[in-house]
């Protein structure tokens, strides 16, 4: 709770994670369009598998939903963005789908701002750096929700968390924007020119 109140400070992220819920919102708001989401991701995994981009086995690859982040819960937050991430192509097709084809006007232009928000490296950019800062602190939400407590470990873990966000603040920027450089050039996202002059 403490996490959420604390994100909900940051004029950015807090329009991210409304983003967000306002994509998920569109993209599950019926049986129709959760069917179509599977569709395009069974598609695209079955590409992928082809051209051998991704490993095929048991519990690899499988077709899944979007998860809808819920205030009370850290991890749903969490949750949402690793399915996002993972279902990018397929959200982005099915967006693309309800802009077109959407049964009222007010479908089309919420489908049609939602792609263009997906396609924003503002968007992605901010995605990943959530996936990694609550990639980090989901260990210790993990750890802190056990029945019984070691206060000694828990006390180590707090420690640990913050160390590791200090470090992905002070060393983790190239590794950030080469991460969120490739998933953008994957999903043909336009990446800014980060040499250029800034006004």
């Amino acid at each position: 709770m403490a996490l959420i109140a604390a994100v909900k400070k940051i004029s950015d992220v807090n329009t991210f994670f409304q983003n967000l819920i306002f994509i998920i919102n569109i993209v599950s708001a019926s049986y129709k369009r959760n069917d179509e989401l599977r569709a395009f991701q069974a598609t695209i995994i079955e590409h992928l598998v082809d051209i051998r981009e991704i490993k095929t086995g048991k519990e690899f690859n499988q077709v899944g939903g979007l998860q809808q982040p819920r205030d009370s819960r850290w991890s749903s937050h969490f949750k949402s963005i690793c399915s996002l991430i993972k279902m990018y192509g397929a959200i982005c097709l099915v967006l693309e789908s309800i802009a077109l084809d959407g049964s009222t006007y007010s479908q089309r232009c919420d489908a049609a701002f939602s792609f263009k928000l997906l396609m924003s490296f503002d968007f992605a950019f901010i995605l990943h750096i959530m996936k990694n800062v609550m990639g980090i602190t989901n260990v210790l939400r993990q750890a802190l929700q056990q029945k019984s407590q070691d206060i000694l470990n828990a006390m180590h873990l707090v420690t640990t968390t913050k160390i590791s966000i200090q470090k992905l603040r002070d060393d983790g920027w190239e590794i950030l924007l080469e991460e969120v450089t490739s998933f953008c050039k994957y999903q043909d996202i336009e990446v800014p020119d980060m040499d250029a002059f800034f006004f």
